[in-house]
């Protein structure tokens, strides 16, 4: 029995899904910047930068989310190439 991939449909439901979480997370605290700064612009009428802005330094925590993004994904995929062969074995 697989922990997530459990029959051949799960491959289309949740192996895209839990790609694209992790992928976000690994990148949210850019997105999170960028938007920030886009909202700072509506706001004030002046550009954001690094010097004027705290919503830039967001892309810093970028450092810390991306490698624990990395280590999620490849501990997900050792985890989906397991239950893909547990999958084969059974069949």
């Amino acid at each position: 029995m697989g922990l997530i991939i459990k029959n051949k449909r799960h491959y289309l439901t949740r192996l895209p899904i839990w790609l694209s979480i992790i992928v976000f997370v690994g990148f949210s605290p850019t997105l999170i910047g960028i938007f920030g700064a886009w909202v700072f612009k509506l706001k004030t009428g002046q550009p954001c930068h690094g010097g004027g802005c705290e919503w830039l330094t967001f892309s810093w925590l970028t450092i810390i989310t991306l490698p624990i993004a990395g280590l999620l994904l490849l501990l997900f995929l050792i985890i989906i190439l397991i239950d893909s062969i547990n999958l084969s074995r059974n069949k």
